[in-house]
């Protein structure tokens, strides 16, 4: 009988800890799998390393200039996205304490077309993307709300909304958008600054890259949700550090990554996730004198890719272009 009181006791220790852990839990509530304990705890970690890496100069042309970005909502240039609406063109943002609006620019740097976000702030709008959503066949913008300097906002934001079309309005073009949806996401370790996403052309998967002395990788799935936060999942520890920007062909088969001195380039296999065609060791690719580069993006056609910089005191604000060799 002593044992059997004995045991329940321990029994009623063990749910009271438990139910306190879960108390205890910061994440409760959230949608997605808990994860604990450290990056390299949750996310498998690559095995080589950034002196590893070869550059390889057969693949694209040295930088091309395009032109140059005069315009004032251009001086932070935080992310570039070629439109898959407006041919040629490509949507850009300002980073932390810039006005609630995105740009649309032609090839040679010019302002066409602005839209302001209606209800937003720019707290820290730090990349710009272009790729699939909700209905099929429609091209969305994802705006991501994810630099976080100070660690001290407990999610990231993206805002989703259809890619607008100025092809048939006489430029330039001033315009409002209201209609916005809102994905709220947690990193399981708490605020991380981040500058850089994915949205994968093929699976619809959003991922963001953290900004640290090592790159932490993390997925949100599709449909991502727009009524509650959900948790994102670590998925991959790249050893690169100061991840300023990235991006991904629309067909979904090459990734790029940049840091302010390095541009790394990834070959997907079909039927590959993100994840794995980041498992392999990259290619560097050629990349301008950017001290502040801050933005990386694919041409809509493959044919090549796009890099720019915010404004520093020591450089011009230039639009380059590398053209595919092959």
């Amino acid at each position: 009988m002593r044992f059997t009181h004995l045991w329940a006791l321990v029994l009623i220790a063990l749910l009271s800890n438990c139910n306190q852990a879960s108390q205890n839990n910061p994440i409760t509530g959230l949608s997605g799998t808990s994860k604990t304990g450290s990056k390299t705890d949750a996310a498998f970690r690559v095995k080589y390393s950034p002196t590893q890496v070869k550059a390889d100069t057969t693949l694209f042309t040295q930088p091309q200039w395009l032109g140059k970005l005069t315009d004032e909502s251009t001086v932070e240039a935080s992310g570039i996205a070629l439109s898959q609406t407006n041919s040629g063109c490509l949507w850009t943002e300002e980073d932390s304490g810039n006005p609630n609006q995105i740009q649309l620019l032609n090839q040679d740097g010019t302002v066409v077309a602005r839209f302001v976000l209606d209800g937003l702030t720019n707290n820290d709008w730090e990349d710009i993307a272009v790729g699939p959503g909700p209905v099929p066949g429609q091209s969305y913008v994802y705006l991501a709300e994810i630099g976080d300097n100070q660690f001290q906002y407990p999610q990231k934001i993206i805002y989703r909304f259809p890619e607008p079309d100025v092809s048939r309005q006489t430029l330039p073009v001033e315009r409002h958008i209201s209609a916005i949806d809102v994905i709220r996401l947690q990193l399981p370790e708490g605020p991380q600054n981040a500058e850089a996403i994915l949205v994968d052309p093929i699976t619809k998967d959003l991922f963001i890259l953290s900004k640290d002395d090592v790159t932490t990788v993390y997925r949100a799935g599709f449909p991502q949700l727009t009524t509650k936060v959900s948790l994102m999942t670590p998925v991959l520890v790249l050893p690169f550090e100061k991840v300023t920007s990235a991006a991904v062909s629309v067909d979904g088969s090459e990734i790029l990554i940049r840091t302010y001195e390095r541009l790394y380039y990834y070959i997907r296999s079909r039927g590959e996730s993100i994840t794995d065609a980041l498992k392999r060791e990259p290619k560097m690719l050629p990349m301008a004198y950017e001290p502040q580069g801050e933005a990386v993006g694919w041409a809509v056609d493959g044919s090549g890719y796009y890099t720019t910089s915010e404004k520093t005191f020591s450089t011009t604000q230039v639009l380059y272009f590398y053209q595919r060799k092959n």
